[in-house]
């Protein structure tokens, strides 16, 4: 065998016997634990037999970057966390805020941090757990915030991008460098289909977007279809809120004119829902009042405010037809005879401008204006009873007068009365007949078993109408009538440290003292912001003292055998000193030998020093002082009987800055502000003893207070104030209530033949619309509104009525060049009608006392009326019944000739409109900076594509 062969033998026996003993030492390991290689393990977690910081690092608190502190144990509740840890910048700069506490009392978080930046923490030993243990000694931890996540939004939820000089569709984005939006335009067929379904922007997923039938929504694919889709990159540095415009104005496939719907998401978010948008690009502004059966449309530019002429309108229905069509005047109006219909749009069209006012969206909200009251109809019913508490199984005795609007009389005709029961059921129906002069008598017996509650008279002039004509209200209880009568008296005024010296006298309605009953009282604090009854527009003090939120009870003792109490109510020990005069209310109660008590109020008030300073607002507080001019005061020192004196103040200008920034939460973007404080201006200024003094700063928009500090006492006076009417809150939102334009007549009240002038002060010079209108439209006419201006007008006989209102409507140009956003003001006032010579005074005598089951001889006289035929009405009822409800005397004069509701709904575009940021125009990701075509995919569905 050669030497070769053998050796090759030789070796693959040797490979044999390795590989045997290899696979022999592998069973034997196979069974067995490793041995432990590199040493003993470390165990790096904090023992939880003692209380100690668990941990350190960033978390988030209500959707805001915060430092978060992790604990072993619960922390004690009660100790002052910020005292006990401090957070610093990375300068060592102290960072201002306050710790929060959650649920568990484990975690600790800091919401007053900015994203991705240093902080160091240090930790008092002091600080505690609910066992009392501490941690013993002081601890420090160096840590990093956490970056904002990303996000991005349409920045405004309005619908009208302004034509002229606009930038844009704002959008507001945090560490989204781009988005992929998609543009969908409205058929104008499907345009008030399209509105029922989706009537503002917001985040919607794909089942916002599909058909739903019980929610009256269309699929968006139904209604609208694609026409340009690309990618936008929007650029901003880590962490920053960015605001971008995607420029829709300059993308060829979005100029045709008409209604757009925007999708937009993050690129590379394909599981997120889409951030929405409806928009159109037009410079038509449109104003709509309804008026029952007709309709009045004002158009007019919002870059500048003037009126459109010649605009055609057009309703459209739900299924694309048009409705009913007009063209505006010169002026720039129209009546239109048309009936407001929820599921309808107003299209108004004029050159390459297109503007849409759906109906179903909130009419403009008006009730910070005096303009309540019930509905104007052509007849009126007064209905009284003697009281308006009964007892079951007691009768019920109402009467009634039918008259015209105006209180006049008509022709007579039946009423059918309604009883229903606090529940609602009907309880009876019965037919009345009218007597003498208009006037309806009822009576009905109640059964002893009637439900308590509130029950509800109805008048109707056919039985079972829906419409009710006057209703009136009555109590069924069952009640005691109160037996006494309480009387509280105190000094008027209190010095600080001064008791309050409360003098009670209490007796029996049949006129026994109260002797020996039982008397308590409750003491209740507030700031008195007009303690002085001569100055009641004056403000003296400070809104924001500090004062015991609950009331206390200081008295209870018992009357003396004349009925009477004297005491002194020593005061909480808050108002010892305090900064500003304080409303010192005494509720006090005596109780009968049953228990039952009669309750009565006193207020007094308490004068930090005998002479007080007071500010008069020369403006509506509630209006605010016109921006970008002068707010002027009137101030003088005074005490608290009005007599004035003289003294030096000094009065300073405090100016509110607020910086806003964006936050994003589950409901969508929001703004949020921080304030600061700057003592604009001080001066000096000399208080007379004969009459106020007149000072004036300039103010520009925001928020103010006024401080006037006396040096004489060391208090000081403060009125917080806003500038500029809210015209810088840029209507955001689509529910945002009108500006307010002030109105003021020249006359208490007006009769036809009389010239009413009305003065218009505007919070900024514009064009708009004087309008007078009941349930129709009386009057309109141009104005140019300037602060001051007046106007002049003649009360007609079709003013002779109670719901006849004056109404300006001012406009503001705008355009985002300028940043300024068009806008709209209101000005609502009414015009009460004389009707003095139609009261007629009346006047009862009557024994004091009287007998029971005794006549009671009344004697009535009313002079206006001697010579005429006239009816009245008379009630004797017990006082003790009227003093539980405070039941007034029953007035046909103040009912008839009351002011009426304004019978007016208004809905216009100037609360849509897209609002002027500051911000950046996006960037196109595909096809150049320059070029703005849209993607080959644009009438197809949103999808990623690559660079081009």
């Amino acid at each position: 065998m050669p030497v070769q062969s053998v050796l090759r033998r030789i070796a693959a026996i040797i490979l044999v016997a390795t590989a045997t003993l290899l696979a022999t030492g592998c069973q034997r390991d196979a069974g067995q634990v490793p041995e432990l290689q590199g040493g003993a393990p470390v165990d790096t977690r904090t023992g939880t037999d003692e209380f100690a910081l668990e941990g350190a690092g960033h978390g988030r608190h209500d959707g805001a970057t915060a430092i978060e502190l992790r604990f072993t144990r619960p922390l004690a509740a009660g100790q002052a966390f910020d005292e006990r840890i401090a957070v610093t910048g990375a300068d060592g700069e102290v960072v201002k805020g306050s710790w929060v506490l959650d649920d568990s009392a484990r975690v600790l978080r800091f919401p007053y941090v900015e994203a991705s930046r240093k902080y160091r923490v240090r930790l008092r030993g002091a600080l505690a757990a609910a066992d009392g243990s501490t941690l013993g000694s002081d601890i420090e931890r160096e840590l990093d915030t956490a970056p904002v996540d990303p996000a991005v939004g349409f920045a405004s939820q309005g619908s009208v991008l302004p034509a002229r000089d606009t930038r844009g569709l704002p959008v507001v984005s945090v560490n989204v460098p781009e988005v992929d939006v998609e543009f969908l335009r409205v058929r104008e067929s499907e345009i008030a289909n399209f509105f029922v379904s989706y009537q503002r922007g917001g985040r919607r997923g794909g089942w916002d977007l599909s058909d739903s039938p019980w929610q009256d929504r269309v699929a968006i694919t139904r209604v609208a279809e694609p026409v340009y889709l690309n990618r936008f990159v929007l650029g901003g540095a880590q962490n920053e809120r960015r605001v971008s415009y995607l420029p829709v104005q300059n993308i060829a496939e979005l100029q045709k004119p008409g209604v757009y719907f925007a999708l937009m998401r993050r690129v590379g978010a394909y599981d997120e829902e889409y951030e929405t948008a409806i928009f159109f690009i037009s410079d038509l502004g449109l104003h709509l009042r309804a008026y029952g059966e007709e309709v009045f449309v004002h158009a007019a530019s919002l870059k500048s405010g003037d009126p459109a002429g010649d605009v055609q309108l057009e309703v459209l229905g739900r299924d694309g037809s048009v409705v009913v069509a007009a063209r505006t005047n010169a002026a720039g109006n129209a009546r239109v005879a048309y009936t407001l219909d929820a599921g309808h749009v107003l299209v108004a069209r004029s050159g390459n401008d297109v503007s849409v006012l759906p109906f179903n969206q909130p009419a403009l909200d008006l009730s910070e204006f005096a303009v309540a009251g019930r509905a104007q109809a052509w007849f009126d019913v007064f209905a009284w009873s003697g009281r308006d508490l009964y007892r079951p199984g007691e009768t019920l005795r109402i009467s009634a007068l039918m008259r015209d609007y105006d209180g006049k009389a008509v022709k007579p005709q039946p009423l059918f009365l309604a009883l229903r029961q606090p529940d609602g059921k009907l309880y009876l129906e019965t037919k009345l007949v009218p007597g003498e002069g208009g006037y309806y008598e009822w009576q009905q017996a109640l059964p002893p078993e009637a439900p308590t509650g509130r029950w509800r008279v109805e008048f109707r002039t056919a039985p079972g109408a829906k419409e009710v004509v006057q209703g009136l209200s009555l109590r069924i209880e069952e009640f005691l009538p109160e037996r006494m009568r309480l009387d509280l008296d105190a000094p008027e005024t209190l010095a600080p440290g001064e008791a309050l010296a409360l003098a009670v006298d209490a007796a029996y309605l049949y006129g026994a003292p109260a002797a020996g009953n039982r008397f308590t009282a409750r003491l209740s604090l507030s700031p008195a912001l007009h303690p002085v009854e001569s100055l009641p527009d004056h403000h003296f003090g400070d809104p924001g003292l500090a004062m015991p939120r609950e009331p206390r009870d200081v008295v209870d003792a018992k009357l003396d055998a004349k009925g009477r109490l004297a005491e002194k109510i020593a005061l909480p020990e808050e108002v010892a000193n305090p900064g500003g005069p304080v409303s010192v209310l005494v509720a006090g109660s005596v109780y009968e030998s049953g228990g039952r008590p009669v309750t009565r109020t006193l207020a007094r008030s308490l004068w930090p020093a005998p002479v007080l300073v007071g500010v008069r607002p020369l403006f509506d507080v509630k209006e605010g002082a016109p921006a970008n001019g002068n707010a002027g005061f009137e101030v003088l020192r005074s005490n608290s009987a009005g007599e004035l004196a003289e003294g030096t103040l000094e009065v300073s200008l405090v100016r509110e800055h607020r910086d806003y920034h964006w936050r994003r939460d589950d409901s969508g973007w929001a703004f949020e502000f921080t304030a600061r404080h700057e003592t604009v201006e001080t001066r000096e200024l000399a208080a007379r003893g004969n009459g106020g003094t007149r000072i004036d700063f300039p103010v520009e928009w925001g928020e103010y207070r006024l401080e006037v500090r006396d040096p004489a006492t060391g208090l000081v006076t403060r009125l917080p104030f806003v500038a500029g009417w809210s015209w810088d809150n840029q209507n955001r939102g689509l529910d945002a209530r009108p500006d307010k334009v002030k109105l003021a007549l020249d006359k208490t009240h007006y009769r036809a033949g009389d010239r009413l002038v009305v003065t218009v002060t505007p919070p900024q010079p514009g064009p708009g619309l004087l309008l007078v209108e009941s349930d129709q439209l009386l009057h309109v006419q141009p104005l140019e509104a300037k602060p001051g201006a007046s106007y002049e007008l003649e009360v007609t006989e079709a003013w002779e009525r109670h719901d006849v209102y004056i109404t300006a409507l001012v406009l503001r140009g705008g355009s985002a060049l300028e940043k300024v956003t068009p806008a709209r003001a209101v000005g609502v006032t009414h015009v009460p009608m004389d009707r003095g010579e139609r009261r007629i005074e009346v006047s009862v005598e009557a024994p004091e006392l009287a007998e029971p089951e005794a006549d009671l001889p009344v004697t009535v006289s009313a002079p206006a009326l001697a010579g005429q035929t006239a009816w009245a009405t008379i009630s004797a009822v017990d006082l003790g019944i009227i003093n539980i409800t405070r039941f007034p005397v029953p007035d046909a004069a103040a009912h008839f000739f009351a002011q009426r509701r304004l019978g007016v709904e208004a809905h216009d575009l100037y609360g849509r409109v897209i609002e002027s940021f500051e911000g950046e125009s996006a960037r196109l990701r595909f096809g150049g900076d320059m070029a703005l075509a849209a993607l080959p995919q644009a009438r197809g569905p949103v999808r990623r594509t690559g660079e081009a």
